[in-house]
């Protein structure tokens, strides 16, 4: 195991190159599995099957390692003077992973039919589960200033438990046998790419203090229920078509979703990157360098949404045909509406996101939970009487015009933060 550290820690030379490198890599390669897996299940096992895990991986999955995750990355990463140690991140994390696996056993028995549905969603959650713990070590090598092992990490977890994946479902044809093997190809991914490295740092806290729980849970407690909220927020539209539509309209619907997680990868290239740097100028007290990284963040999302919408209306609905199959390519033929729409609302969506890390960093984190409260209940009126009504188009008129509203309630709570905060008054 420390041999496996010490190589994928490697040198201590182009450490700042090699964290943005290895950071687009390990981003890239988790958005575009993210992307991928599902229509590759549509195109061997057909639109129903695809359906199916759509839902447990992309939707409830999601949903799930939000609980796991429990806000707590943007508070590790920007703990830099270490008010937390890694083993007080750690524990909470266990436990937090603890109640995502109650979560899961609860709504997969009471709310799941029995059957291949309720087993995939029981192993898919599981796999994400342990990518919420895996985050805590992500989170880590991060604040140590080595983004780079997070990337690397990213990465060959997410080639090792999808290889695994895929291997099985082309020779079994059994999507069920396919998610235990990515269950436990995650698990030895992790000891090889998370503790593997984290062992041979010498900076790294281990020890655990009373009252860290309390601690700690104070700091996250709102970021979590914000974070929750705010992928049902996204979801809304997905859960309506689950319960309103066929499985094989899940999968359709989920499908034209794909291309605003290459918006969302490309945004976050240039996010994560710089939360460092937003919070080292909030530090320091300025505002003109804060509000100046924000905008051009910004600029660059604006742009790559444009630039989105514009490759949608001509490739789009052709590529992600492509993608799925012929049967279900058809089916697609009549969506170019609703993936513009959908497109749209990504923009708006990694917009938000950037937003939501600068309150975060300007400690505003009951206004981010407030705005979420409000916007959960319009987005699941609005997703219920869309899809009730008009189908994938009410869906995804309903998750363009929520991410927008949402969008415009975080710019304005991040103005009123920006003038209101104490570290930053002092430059105009």
């Amino acid at each position: 195991m420390n041999g496996i550290g010490s190589f994928l820690i490697g040198s201590e030379t182009n450490i700042a190159k090699r964290n943005v490198l290895w950071n687009m890599a390990g981003s890239f390669i988790y958005a575009l599995t993210s992307m991928l897996l599902g229509a590759v299940v549509t195109r061997s096992l057909g639109a129903a099957a695809g359906g199916i895990f759509f839902f447990a991986f992309s939707t409830f999955g999601q949903q799930i390692f939000i609980v796991a995750y429990f806000g707590m990355r943007p508070v590790q990463v920007t703990d830099a003077g270490e008010q937390g140690t890694f083993g007080e991140y750690r524990a909470f994390r266990l436990l937090s992973c603890t109640a995502a696996v109650l979560a899961t056993l609860f709504y997969g028995l009471l709310l799941t039919a029995p059957g291949e549905a309720r087993t995939v969603l029981f192993l898919t959650a599981g796999y994400k589960i342990l990518d919420g713990f895996a985050d805590c070590y992500d989170s880590e090598f991060q604040r140590q200033g080595r983004l780079y092992l997070a990337g690397k990490s990213n990465a060959f977890r997410t080639l090792g438990s999808v290889a695994l994946f895929l291997l099985l479902l082309f020779t079994t044809r059994s999507l069920t046998a396919a998610c235990l093997a990515a269950l436990i190809g995650q698990a030895g991914m992790i000891l090889l790419c998370c503790v593997a490295p984290i062992v041979c740092l010498p900076k790294v806290r281990r020890e655990r203090r009373r009252g860290y729980l309390r601690r700690l849970f104070a700091k996250s407690r709102w970021l979590f229920l914000g974070a929750f909220l705010d992928l049902y927020i996204f979801a809304a539209s997905k859960y309506a078509v689950n319960r309103y539509l066929t499985e094989a309209d899940n999968s359709y619907y989920t499908t034209i979703f794909i291309p605003t997680s290459v918006i969302n990868l490309m945004s976050n290239f240039v996010i994560r990157p710089v939360l460092t740097l937003l919070s080292e100028a909030r530090e320091a007290g300025r505002k003109r360098a804060f509000l100046s990284t924000v905008g051009k963040i910004a600029a660059l999302i604006l742009g790559l949404t444009l630039a989105g919408s514009l490759a949608a209306w001509f490739l789009g609905i052709p590529v992600l045909s492509l993608l799925v199959g012929a049967e279900a390519g058809k089916a697609l033929q009549g969506l170019r509406t609703e993936l513009l729409l959908v497109i749209l609302g990504g923009g708006f969506y990694a917009l938000l996101n950037l937003l939501y890390y600068c309150l975060v960093i300007l400690e505003r984190q009951r206004s981010i939970f407030l705005i979420y409260v409000l916007g959960t209940g319009l987005a699941w009126v609005s997703a219920e009487q869309g899809v009730r009504h008009r189908g994938l188009f009410g869906g995804a008129l309903s998750y363009c015009g929520m991410m927008a509203l949402l969008t415009l309630l975080f710019a304005a709570a991040t103005l009123s933060a920006v003038r209101q905060d104490r570290k930053l008054k002092g430059e105009t």
